[in-house]
């Protein structure tokens, strides 16, 4: 069979079982398992394919059997495993993917095995370490500690490679995570170990150990690491999660651990948070960064003293007008706005770190998942020994994930000794001045494990997008699938009224309005005593979804309780005009107009409402009136100058033309405007001069301009300019371009 081939079989086979046709899924599945020649494989199948034919017979003869929907579900699993089990033995040998090269590797490695070793090789590094100042050698224990970060990646390769995992080899690795016996930073590579084999082939034992691995292990890191990937894989495998017994039973024992629903919950956040990234990492980019660092001479400029030495930032205090000029030139708010994205959890530094990760230390695939921790021996290797303590500021560093701090020490390893000074320096300050602030705050056990969920779920987004081979996996943080509010075995408390709002005004905030529907329809449903500013949110979302009606619908809702609230009014009236009616939708923006006098933004709508309708003599007195309402924006004039077009009133129309060339920078469409006016005037000959002048505004696009002064002939029609001459006219414009 060729790849290909294979592919397509494992794949039918896995929609057949999905779909419960289990007869066919025997069919596809035998093709593969026969392909392999396994006689284990072939005997299990038999097997199978006879409990399953028993099952049938009993169910043709009317026996009653109340372990007929668990006898079909274990089918239905081993199906599952030996579908995935064929499929790997024919793929092993000829596929390229990592997976199967790592397999082919480590084929005569057991797990025990290099776990022995490994523990050994941390005793050697023990001793090594333990020796008096005289008698070490930094060499010496720099090599035990590579030999042991190898057989580290060894063990990690084992485990994601193993499929399906032994009931010895899953044995071996509970007392491995939930023990002591292995560093922190080993324990939470082996769940992430189990988690990247999920992210291949679903294997509910290694699924099991994750959620035991939070029940049981008194370590935080590895505590909720665990949490994280279980979570993602019962997304990523929905099918078979929400259909497996056992998984439902050890998440309804997990409800009664103390901190179990606010770890989801605060999950669900940063999963939700980190459906934003990209927007965030845009904004960082494209805004906030360039926009300081345009600001940066007249920075230099302001903030130098008489030596002409520039003065600390951190002394800006010290002179008010320092921070008032700050504040003027917008410097103030970008950096507000920055720590204001940092503090509620967003991934502000990937635009920073994500060029970072092609130091040799990312192409080792478990290095993406490794705790940062300042002994690692490529932190040594590049900021030196004598540099540890630069390397315990980075470790405590509150906005960087391990990731990031990886990516930092190494980048520090290339900058000479100076910069790496002057950099330790100013990192240490820092760390000074936040464990100063800490001081007087009580410690917060909640807030520690929200930070350990935010720099995981980071370090998970870095691997996903970023990692070389990353299409091998499952692309398990891609947005569509990072809603936990669809996962049925955690329905009970992923769909918890606070969780919702918290979600609902997440995606709302960021634009995801059908899933912030979603979260605030339930909380809608739930009655739960919710703010009545839910059916605006709800509207409001839809609204922007482009789902006009729904939107209507609640705005509607909501006036039932707050009948003069203006801000209703005018987006019911905004719905209305979108759907087409007009005449409602005045009505609505009048009743605004009396509750709000005054308003130039207001005035100026209704009249757009009144030319809508064709009410051109009514629209010109509300323009009239807006103009008068404000002294030096001047909006109204161009709905002036068209209206007074419309009423034939061409000399009024010129002069407001004029009034906007002199006052603005006219737009190609206020030039084509004016063409108009000059056409229906009979003066031709300036008409086209000034039409060449809003082609030349539309870059010389003659289809643009032809479309432009196409679209308004039926005004120019009403005002007696004939169809031969507007079917000429746009060619005299555009000869020049054209010849």
């Amino acid at each position: 069979m060729t790849i290909q081939e294979i592919e397509n079989i494992h794949q039918q086979a896995a929609q057949f079982i999905n779909q419960a046709e289990i007869s066919e899924a025997f069919r596809q599945i035998s093709r593969l398992v026969k392909e392999v020649g396994r006689g284990d494989m072939v005997n299990e199948l038999e097997q199978l394919e006879m409990s399953y034919t028993f099952m049938l017979k009993y169910l043709e003869q009317g026996v009653l059997d109340p372990q007929r929907a668990d006898i079909l579900s274990n089918i239905r699993q081993s199906l599952y495993t030996l579908n995935d089990q064929s499929y790997i033995g024919l793929m092993e040998p000829i596929s390229p993917e990592v997976f199967y090269t790592r397999r082919r590797e480590l084929n005569s490695d057991t797990l025990m095995g290099i776990i022995e070793d490994y523990r050994n090789a941390l005793q050697e590094l023990s001793l090594a370490q333990s020796l008096p100042d005289e008698r070490n050698d930094s060499h010496a224990i720099l090599s035990r500690l590579r030999h042991a970060e190898e057989l580290e990646t060894k063990l990690f390769n084992r485990i994601w490679s193993t499929f399906p995992l032994s009931s010895d080899d899953a044995s071996n690795l509970k007392l491995c995570i939930n023990g002591d016996v292995l560093p922190v930073h080993t324990r939470c590579l082996l769940v992430a170990a189990l988690f990247l084999g999920l992210m291949k082939f679903y294997d509910e034992n290694k699924l099991l150990i994750l959620l035991e691995a939070y029940q049981l292990s008194d370590e935080p890191q590895v505590q909720l690491r665990a949490l994280i990937c279980a979570m993602l894989t019962l997304l990523a495998h929905k099918k078979r999660t929400n259909a497996s017994r056992a998984i439902q039973n050890r998440l309804s024992a997990m409800q009664d651990i103390a901190d179990f629903n606010h770890d989801v919950w605060s999950i669900q956040a940063q999963l939700a948070r980190s459906r934003n990234t990209e927007n965030v990492k845009q904004r960082v980019r494209n805004d906030l960064i360039p926009n300081i660092m345009k600001m940066r001479p007249d920075i230099i400029d302001k903030l130098k003293d008489k030596d002409s030495q520039i003065i600390d930032l951190s002394d800006i205090e010290a002179n008010p007008e320092w921070q008032d000029w700050l504040d003027q030139n917008g410097i103030t708010r970008r950096i507000e706005e920055f720590n204001a994205m940092q503090v509620e959890g967003s991934d502000v530094f990937i635009a920073t770190f994500s060029h970072l990760k092609t130091f040799p230390f990312f192409k080792t695939l478990g290095n993406w998942f490794l705790p940062f921790y300042a002994a690692h021996s490529s932190v040594v290797e590049n900021l030196g020994a004598g540099k540890m303590a630069l390397a315990e500021v980075v470790e405590h560093a509150p906005y960087l994930c391990n990731s990031d701090k990886y990516s930092f020490c190494l980048s520090l390893g290339a900058l000479p000794e100076s910069q790496r000074t002057m950099m330790s320096a100013q990192l240490e300050e820092q760390n000074a001045a936040l464990k100063e602030s800490q001081q007087g705050e009580l410690p917060d056990e909640r807030k520690r494990r929200v930070k350990i969920i935010n720099a995981f779920v980071q370090d998970l987004y870095r691997f996903f997008k970023l990692f070389s081979r990353r299409r091998e996996f499952i692309s398990v943080m891609d947005n569509p699938h990072l809603d936990m509010t669809e996962c049925l075995p955690l329905i009970k408390v992923t769909r918890d009224p606070h969780i919702l709002e918290l979600l609902g005004t997440l995606y709302f905030k960021n634009a995801f309005y059908d899933d912030a529907i979603k979260c605030f329809t339930w909380l809608v449903g739930m009655d739960e005593g919710t703010d009545d500013h839910i059916y605006q949110k709800i509207g409001f979302a839809y609204q922007n979804a482009g789902k006009t009606e729904q939107a209507l619908n609640y705005y509607k809702r909501y006036e039932l309780l707050h009948e003069e609230d203006v801000w209703n009014m005018r987006h019911i009236a905004a719905c209305y005009r979108a759907l087409g009616q007009l005449d409602e939708a005045l009505e609505y923006y009048r009743r605004v107009e009396v509750l709000t006098p005054n308003n130039v933004s207001l005035t100026l709508t209704i009249g757009h409402v009144l030319m809508e309708q064709n009410r051109t003599s009514e629209a010109i007195q509300q323009y009239f009136k807006a103009d008068l309402m404000e002294n030096s924006k001047h909006r109204a004039w161009r709905p002036i100058a068209w209206c007074s077009f419309m009423l034939g009133d061409y000399d009024r129309a010129i002069d407001y033309y004029d009034r906007i060339s002199r006052d603005d920078t006219p737009t190609p469409q206020d030039l084509l405007n004016r063409g108009h006016v000059l056409l229906c005037q009979g003066k031709t000959e300036e008409a086209i001069r000034v039409y060449r002048q809003s082609l030349e505004g539309m870059g010389n696009d003659t289809k643009k301009f032809r479309a432009a002064f196409k679209g308004d002939s039926i005004e120019l029609r009403l005002h007696g300019i004939s169809a031969v001459d507007q079917a000429i006219i746009p060619d005299a414009v555009c000869s020049r371009i054209t010849q």
